[in-house]
């Protein structure tokens, strides 16, 4: 698809988003975003995102096998697997005493989106994340849109760049790449920095293309608990 193309299908769907109805008892008004993400010869698959100002649900959808839970305050994420009936505790702690290792050297460069239409008032912007110059990572954004959402993601990324601090040091080089580490570890948030993505993709044919969104939408308070009897399991 086309950016010109891509940018007059946001148009509608922003044209046609309608306004939230009354809450009812033991709902929450919260944010959605639903993207298609294709990874690298794997089939698209939604991913939905619900966005409260104390947390966010990832999931697929309808008829799922489980899902992802970020606690915003307590900077905790969960994620549920329904098949195991376990919930990964994911909370990392910062390692002390080990070497630093200097992270690569990340940029980001500008591009023009040619004639491309206006998006909520306002032209989408291109950009390009480069990795010790190296083009890594491109995205499509526009800035002032579902900025609880964003925010919210970009807290996110940055606790699993914690994480991923952790295990770093003990993967095999044989299965890591400049362009994933900076995106993971290093930089998690440099073209989130630049606005809310409409399409990201990068050199490894991984995509994730925002298909619809609404700034308030009427969800389950349930949506945002956890199982009682389903084992904890810390990461470490």
């Amino acid at each position: 698809m086309s950016i010109c193309r891509y940018i007059s299908k946001m148009i509608w769907i922003l044209l046609s988003l309608h306004l939230s109805s009354p809450l009812t008892a033991g709902e929450q008004q919260a944010e959605l975003l639903q993207y298609q993400i294709k990874e690298a010869g794997q089939e698209p698959y939604l991913s939905r995102i619900f966005v409260t100002p104390l947390m966010m649900r990832i999931d697929q959808g309808e008829n799922i096998d489980g899902y992802i839970l970020y606690d915003r305050r307590q900077r905790v994420i969960y994620s549920v697997d329904y098949e195991e009936r376990t919930t990964l505790v994911i909370k990392p702690k910062a390692e002390k005493g080990r070497p630093l290792v200097a992270p690569p050297k990340v940029t980001t460069q500008a591009l023009d989106v040619g004639d491309a239409p206006m998006v909520a008032g306002q032209k989408p912007k291109h950009w390009r994340m480069l990795v010790n110059d190296q083009p890594c990572q491109e995205v499509l954004t526009v800035s002032g849109v579902m900025e609880e959402s964003l925010s919210a993601q970009k807290e996110y990324l940055q606790l699993l760049a914690e994480q991923h601090k952790i295990t770093l040091a003990a993967t095999p080089m044989a299965f890591r790449d400049e362009c994933t580490d900076a995106m993971q570890v290093y930089a998690p948030t440099t073209l989130w920095d630049k606005g809310l993505p409409l399409r990201l993709w990068d050199i490894n044919d991984n995509q994730q293309i925002l298909i619809d969104f609404s700034p308030a939408t009427a969800v389950s308070a349930e949506q945002f608990s956890l199982p009682d009897d389903f084992e904890l399991l810390p990461m470490h």
